[in-house]
């Protein structure tokens, strides 16, 4: 079977405001941006009609091509989000960089508008990605959550620089690995990586003040106790948003020197700090979108079941059963009663129980 051909972008194909018709490649054939996302910014769509490639049409038409639930769409996008981490660790640069993050921000934007369960829950289940990957995932998660409301422009600027908040210390991450603590020169390297991050932004061509402000800003508090100036950030402003997007998904995932928080305790530790350093707003907006059991949750139910939480609801998670109380998976997850005194949540569990069934838990948002 012959290998698919790129093809310059009809015009048509891509449009202000509009789902794209197809999936956009780059010269290189690396997927910018997926079909039926929309492009909200008028330089990016001139920049796609330009620069852009999709797959030749066989001869007797061309084939709508299926798109992928959200779950899939954010697994891929963390695998191009790999290799552009990759690529920048190693020194060798990113030609087009600023417009091809821009592209990624828009898939983040699209599936979770789509949906933002679906998108947390496959961030946070993740065992294949580096720590770096999917923490820069899930604070564009958590900023493209909180933004709503704000400008289209404005959003895909925040959920850009959510992607690349933490460029300035990737180096020092990725050299790290597993290690449990820091020596003094490597604290300092975590202290001034928001400035590194601007200086190489800067260097790699993004122009977009507000991308930059909100990678400046995004350790800063409201209060004046953030690094690195330690300025007092203002209520609602981009800096303000990316700290509470940062503060929540640092406490989602793992790290070598701290274990994940789960359940309640990620919301009890944001209202901790709300009103200092948070913005007491955004940490309200955070408990609104994702709730106190966010998506993608183990939990353990009354009964001895255990369920995933498959989406955030007022009063009660949406719930899949996915084992039995001997903790023997179920042949497919099925829905729950979440009414039924039994099915009551009555712990969190950490996510990596279910690894030995991953692939059935994934389907509960239409993953593989």
């Amino acid at each position: 079977m012959n290998a698919p051909q790129l093809v310059r972008v009809d015009p048509l194909d891509v449009r202000l405001g509009l789902p794209t018709r197809v999936d956009i490649f780059d010269a290189e054939g690396q997927l910018l941006l997926a079909r039926g996302s929309t492009v909200c910014r008028e330089d990016s769509v001139e920049r796609l009609q330009e620069a852009g490639f999709k797959i030749e049409a066989p001869p007797q038409g061309r084939i709508p091509r299926r798109i992928e639930p959200v779950f899939q769409r954010m697994a891929a996008l963390a695998d191009t989000v790999t290799q552009m981490e990759n690529s920048l660790a190693a020194g060798q640069g990113l030609p087009s960089f600023s417009f091809k993050v821009q592209a990624l921000a828009q898939t983040v934007i699209g599936c979770c508008d789509e949906d933002c369960n679906a998108a947390l829950a496959q961030a946070y289940l993740d065992h294949h990605h580096a720590y770096s990957v999917l923490h820069h995932v899930l604070v564009a998660i958590g900023v493209c959550a909180l933004s709503r409301g704000w400008s289209d422009a404005d959003r895909v600027s925040l959920a850009a620089a959510a992607l690349s908040h933490d460029i300035g210390a990737l180096a020092l991450r990725q050299a790290l690995g597993q290690a449990a603590s820091l020596d003094e020169a490597q604290r300092q390297v975590v202290r001034e990586h928001p400035d590194q991050g601007v200086h190489m932004l800067d260097a790699l061509g993004v122009r977009d003040a507000l991308w930059l402000q909100a990678v400046q800003d995004h350790h800063e508090h409201i209060d004046g106790s953030g690094y690195p100036r330690g300025i007092c950030l203002g209520m609602h402003t981009a800096g303000a948003l990316m700290a509470v997007a940062d503060g929540f998904a640092a406490m989602v995932r793992p790290r070598p020197y701290r274990d994940r928080k789960l359940g309640t305790a990620i919301l009890d530790d944001l209202r901790l700090h709300a009103g200092t350093w948070y913005d007491p707003s955004q940490v309200e907006a955070i408990a609104a979108c994702f709730g106190p059991c966010h998506a993608g949750s183990i939990v353990r139910l009354a009964n001895g079941d255990m369920a995933v939480v498959t989406h955030h609801r007022p009063g009660q998670p949406e719930l899949m059963l996915i084992a039995s109380s001997g903790d023997q998976p179920m042949e497919k997850p099925c829905a729950i009663d979440v009414t039924d005194p039994d099915c009551a949540i009555t712990a969190v569990l950490h996510p990596e129980i279910s690894l030995r069934f991953r692939g059935m838990v994934n389907k509960s948002w239409g993953g593989a």
